[in-house]
C-alpha cells in the first residue's frame, strides 16, 4: 500500500497555505512530486542492489527509468515552484 497522500489531503495543504492560483493544478503537481519521489527511492533502492549483484544489464535498466522518473519530478517541480515561491513571499 502507498503511502501517498490523497487529493483531498494536498488541496487542504492548499488551502492552508493560502495557494490561490490555480490551486486544482498545484494539487496535481503535489500529488505527482510525492509519487514519483517514492518512485525515485524504489529504484535508487533496486539500483543499489543491482550493483551489490554486479548485474551491469539490470543496473543500466534500473538507470535508465531512475532518469525517466527524475526527468518527470523535475518537471512538476519547475511548475510548482514559482507557484510556492510566490505564495510564501520566498525569493527565486
Amino acid at each position: 500500500m502507498s503511502s501517498t497522500a490523497t487529493k483531498e489531503i494536498w488541496q487542504a495543504v492548499c488551502r492552508l497555505l493560502g495557494i490561490s492560483e490555480q490551486p486544482n493544478l498545484s494539487v496535481m503537481h503535489l500529488q505527482e512530486i510525492e509519487s514519483e519521489a517514492e518512485n525515485l527511492l524504489e529504484l535508487l533502492t533496486v539500483l543499489r542492489t543491482d550493483t551489490y549483484r554486479s548485474d551491469a544489464a539490470a543496473a543500466q535498466e534500473t538507470a535508465a527509468e531512475l532518469t525517466i522518473a527524475l526527468e518527470h519530478l523535475q518537471h512538476h517541480i519547475q511548475e510548482l515552484l514559482p507557484t510556492l515561491q510566490k505564495t510564501l513571499d520566498l525569493e527565486p
